[in-house]
């Protein structure tokens, strides 16, 4: 009996194991583009008079069947130095209905208010903005962010 649990055990680990695989090898393996957008602090701030880029403020892109509103895909993002993220997409999300919102605190102490509306954009899959690694580039509709305290953002 204590055998037949050791290797009930070990079988089941070694699934775990070969699905975790086969899961990071699809995600390497079926990039069908990329979703890029801008994350800023104070996102409310008049064109050419704020907005700070955030650097590794993490967000996430959500994406939903237009019919069933049945969650298709998910992956999480980061931002580079000039506060631009780039998320890899599988084949087909093109389709469905996606939004890329922030996904945890601000990295900046000062700049941590979320507004609503300025944490989430809709994926424009209209036509690509450029290509990464051959592959096609969509932007997301807006900038996302944070604002500090006391700014005035509505």
């Amino acid at each position: 009996m204590a055998n037949t649990m050791k290797m009930a055990t070990v079988v089941i680990a070694i699934a775990l194991c070969m699905s975790s695989l086969l899961s990071l090898t699809y995600a390497g393996a079926n990039i069908n583009g990329y979703v890029t957008g801008k994350v800023v602090c104070n996102p409310c701030a008049k064109k050419g008079k704020g907005g700070s880029p955030i650097k590794s403020a993490q967000m996430m892109i959500i994406c939903f069947d237009k019919k069933t509103n049945a969650g298709t895909y998910a992956r999480k993002g980061i931002t580079n130095d000039v506060g631009v993220y780039k998320i890899a997409m599988k084949p087909g999300i093109e389709k469905d209905d996606c939004e890329v919102r922030l996904h945890k605190n601000s990295p900046l102490p000062d700049c941590r208010e979320i507004v609503p509306g300025k944490n989430v954009t809709k994926v424009d899959f209209s036509t690509p903005v450029g290509t990464s690694n051959n592959k096609p580039l969509y932007s997301a509709a807006k900038v996302i962010g944070y604002k500090t305290k006391g700014s005035r953002c509505h």
